[in-house]
């Protein structure tokens, strides 16, 4: 007999003994009825039916085979269960490091650096799941905008008020070195004090992180990142970025290095005071100013350190593939396990077995009452 889904013995050994009850039952009925000649009393209906092959003396009998049945259902543990589907999707720490110097306001990207950076960083936070994400802005220092979160509305609200340098950031430049020792402070401690944006770049923070530190727990591999976004090339800074990266592969985080802007040198534009973007002049020469092209030498040195990869974003729909690989190199499988969760079902036939050898003995003391 096929049971229902979700329905079980966990010692169907007791119920085989269900095949040897019938016979035990018509023995153990016919031998009592030799021993003993009765004379019922009581309901005469059911005098009537005593010669009959339904005599009232089989009640008593019948009444105890089921309570035998019913106990030995309950010894089988009969179970009812749901089938329970689990999900253990493992966490990935991603830190964006996103630089805001002066620069990022070129438009050789439309409209201009900065503005497509968060426009796809916001798109791409909609395509990457299981992670927690993180926030570092930096130009010639830099700051942690968001610590690690799960709630990716928070970071993408964040990250639509950055701004590039004077505003979010006051002092202008390109510290690559020190927005990559920021981003792996914050993935180290796992989270930061609400509050706290500047990080602590002195050499007891760095020695710190360069010193094996045997009491930590080994961070797995592949389950951190940090995705670093720059248009220019280190020219700030206390911590060198090819440092950075060393401390990143030993902590077992890599760097997706993204460089930003045109292969050739471009016309520098700045913000002015009166809010107005245009060409910069160099105040020394008189002559406008040329933006350098992003150090994609550094970068691509940055990511051969810690396994990742380094890519050249020259124009906005290069930028959206880039952006669109990382996400598929960081997609975690999900591990399904599945597992049957059950009650015990026993007391029911216990309850019903106590029922009916309650009704026996009830019966055998008042309609079914016989004389020695």
């Amino acid at each position: 007999m096929t049971l229902p889904e979700g329905f079980r013995f966990a010692d169907p050994f007791w119920l085989y003994l269900l095949y040897f009850l019938p016979a035990a039952f018509l023995a153990a009925f016919f031998i009592s009825r030799a021993k003993h000649a009765t004379l019922n009393l009581g309901n005469p209906k059911l005098v009537s039916y005593s010669s009959t092959i339904f005599s009232a003396q089989w009640i008593p009998a019948f009444l105890r085979l089921l309570v035998l049945v019913l106990c030995l259902i309950a010894a089988a543990r009969p179970q009812e269960g749901k089938k329970r589907i689990e999900e253990k999707r493992p966490l990935t720490d991603l830190f964006v490091a996103l630089d805001v110097s002066g620069s990022m306001v070129t438009n050789d990207l439309k409209p201009n650096r900065i503005t497509v950076a968060k426009q796809l960083l916001a798109q791409f936070l909609d395509k990457v799941q299981d992670v927690r994400v993180g926030l570092t802005i930096f130009a010639r220092i830099s700051f942690t905008q968001c610590p690690l979160t799960t709630d990716l509305g928070i970071v993408k609200q964040l990250l639509a008020n950055v701004e590039p340098a004077p505003h979010s950031i006051k002092l202008d430049g390109t510290a690559i070195g020190d927005g990559l020792v920021a981003c792996l402070s914050r993935l180290q401690a796992g989270s930061g004090k609400d509050g706290e944006k500047k990080e602590n770049l002195g050499p007891s923070f760095l020695s710190k992180l360069l010193k094996e530190d045997k009491s930590q727990e080994e961070v797995p591999a592949d389950s951190q990142a940090i995705i670093l976004l720059t248009d220019g090339s280190n020219n700030a800074g206390a911590v060198d970025p090819l440092t950075a990266a060393r401390i990143a592969i030993s902590r077992g985080i890599k760097i997706y290095a993204v460089g930003m802007g045109a292969k050739e040198r471009v016309p520098a534009l700045a913000e002015y005071s009166d809010g107005h973007i245009g060409p910069f002049v160099d105040p020394r020469t008189g002559q406008l100013a040329m933006s350098d092209p992003v150090d994609m030498g550094l970068l691509r040195e940055v990511a051969r350190i810690t396994g990742g990869k380094a890519y050249a974003a020259t124009d906005n729909k290069t930028f959206q593939s880039v952006l669109d690989d990382i996400a598929r190199l960081e997609k975690k499988n999900v591990t399904v396990t599945s597992h049957w969760e059950y009650n015990e079902l026993s007391a029911y036939f216990l309850l019903a077995a106590f029922i009916l050898l309650a009704l026996d003995i009830i019966l055998e003391t008042t309609v079914l009452r016989t004389l020695p």
